[in-house]
């Protein structure tokens, strides 16, 4: 999906609090979906990976996503730091489970020996969600009538937050090998992911 810029300009005030109203933030059931779906996918990657790191929920990086959800802007956060990203727009309910399957998804259009993408294709989203080094993750979601960019009214809008950040220039976003070789120092292996 392609991501336009944000025309400045205030909404009408009846808008913002409109939006305001309907805001809502991910109960903790939802954000365990969110953390188990990326842990899932990142000890499944093929080829394996020596140090993947296991990730765990970090509440500014929740606090960080749910104040920019708010927004309903489908562009990437310009404030976010050192800090990963991944949006994700669903009418007429929010299916956190297909959320992180869709940008894992991108896998079949990536070449890890190579570093590539298919032409035309994204993979991003894909990369960030196996960058071995990211062990932080936060998300936010709201309801908006209107998400700038997005013609379709009435969206749900999930952003997550990763930290550190994945999708390094020059990088790979694992370096394959037998699961859990190289688990840094003070880390255990369970599950192909290397945690405390």
């Amino acid at each position: 999906a392609a991501c336009t810029m944000l025309s400045s300009g205030l909404l009408p005030m009846l808008l913002v609090l409109t939006v305001l109203e309907l805001s809502w933030s991910l109960s903790d059931e939802e954000k365990k979906i969110i953390l188990d779906e990326h842990n899932k996918y990142r000890s499944q990657v093929v080829p394996p990976a020596r140090a993947m790191m296991k990730m765990t929920w970090d509440k500014e990086l929740e606090d960080l996503a749910q104040s920019y959800a708010k927004k309903c802007i489908w562009d990437h956060n310009k404030e976010r730091g050192r800090r990963g990203e991944n949006l994700f727009a669903m009418a007429p309910t929010l299916e956190l489970e297909f959320a992180v399957e869709d940008w894992n998804a991108e896998e079949k259009f990536y070449n890890l020996t190579t570093s590539t993408c298919v032409p035309g294709q994204m993979c991003g989203h894909y990369t960030q969600v196996v960058w071995s080094d990211t062990h932080q993750i936060g998300c936010g979601a709201n309801f908006c009538e209107k998400i700038d960019g997005i013609e379709t009214e009435n969206m749900h809008l999930l952003v997550c937050n990763y930290y550190p950040p994945g999708n390094m220039k020059g990088k790979k976003p694992y370096v394959e090998g037998p699961s859990c070789t190289k688990c840094p120092l003070g880390t255990v292996c369970v599950n192909n992911l290397c945690g405390e």
